[in-house]
């Protein structure tokens, strides 16, 4: 099986447009067609298919995408598996976050390791878990952070921080000077939330399923920055990572909700894939996070 047809294979299913794929592969958009075509041929089936003017994938090609990903993936660790005899002063370190400890939990660790190791090259990607979660399992990522246990088999998860999950709002919200909030007097609140696929939001859901409550009227956004602004407008309340709302809460824009059986202490994890061979600049980087004071913020119940 030719390796760089499942590339370019990859590539057209994630622009679902052979010119943009061709535009990222330095390849003609004929070129990139008749790759997909020889691919389609030694499989004897069809991969893509032209519904108007938009590409889709087929079932065939559904299941194409998981194994080539995982393949890949692969052989890019068995690389990573030989060079990983080289001295932890060259290299690149692939990180990614979800949105709380990208924002408010790792930049510390991030800025004691460039000072340490200032010629490593970094790329720190911050995003949903679900999408951290698959790019370390074809291996754009090396590590991964994020607040919720992950779904693939292949995945190792190790706590590394803790962290709490608070509900907030804006002073002047009718539920900011209430006492002992239920979870379905939440349920009856306009919402701002992240998007699905967000660890913290399908934490929070799963505490009110445990109540028997779903979350009602819903604004969704795609930043926890949006979020804030959002609450800070008194549009409604919302609920994230206390660590997100240290500057907030000091300057009392907003304030934490009373309410029952909160906060919800969780914590952070760091998730890597299980074949994974750790590199000295990642045993590195690990040193670096385990002697680095990640304490952070802790609630102390009060909403005022």
């Amino acid at each position: 099986m030719n390796l760089q047809l499942l590339r370019t294979f990859l590539c057209v299913r994630k622009h679902l447009n052979y010119t943009r794929a061709g535009k990222e592969l330095f390849l003609s958009q004929p070129a990139v067609s008749r790759q997909i075509k020889q691919l389609e041929n030694e499989f004897g089936i069809q991969l893509i298919e032209q519904l108007g003017k938009s590409l889709h994938l087929t079932k065939a090609g559904q299941t194409l995408v998981v194994e080539s990903e995982m393949l890949l993936g692969a052989m890019e660790r068995t690389k990573e598996a030989v060079q990983a005899h080289s001295s932890a002063g060259q290299g690149s370190l692939r990180i990614g976050t979800s949105s709380t400890p990208g924002c408010y939990m790792l930049p510390e660790v991030l800025g004691a390791f460039h000072q340490k190791f200032p010629e490593i090259k970094l790329k720190y990607v911050s995003d949903n878990s679900q999408r951290v979660e698959q790019m370390i399992i074809d291996n754009s990522l090396d590590l991964g952070f994020v607040g919720a246990y992950l779904s693939n088999d292949d995945l190792r998860l190790e706590p590394v921080m803790e962290d709490e999950v608070v509900c907030f709002a804006s002073p002047a919200h009718p539920l900011s000077d209430q006492r002992r909030i239920t979870p379905q007097q939440l349920s009856d609140t306009l919402c701002i939330v992240r998007e699905r696929g967000s660890s913290t939001r399908r934490f929070f859901e799963s505490w009110l399923s445990d109540k028997d409550v779903k979350l009602g009227k819903v604004i969704e956004v795609q930043s926890s920055e949006t979020v804030k602004k959002l609450v800070t407008a008194c549009l409604g309340f919302s609920f994230m990572s206390i660590h997100g709302l240290k500057d907030e809460l000091r300057d009392r824009k907003l304030i934490l909700l009373d309410v029952a059986s909160m906060p919800l202490p969780r914590q952070i994890y760091l998730v890597h894939h299980a074949k994974k061979h750790f590199s000295p600049i990642i045993r590195a980087f690990l040193e670096i996070l385990k002697n680095t004071d990640r304490s952070g913020l802790k609630s102390d119940g009060s909403s005022h």
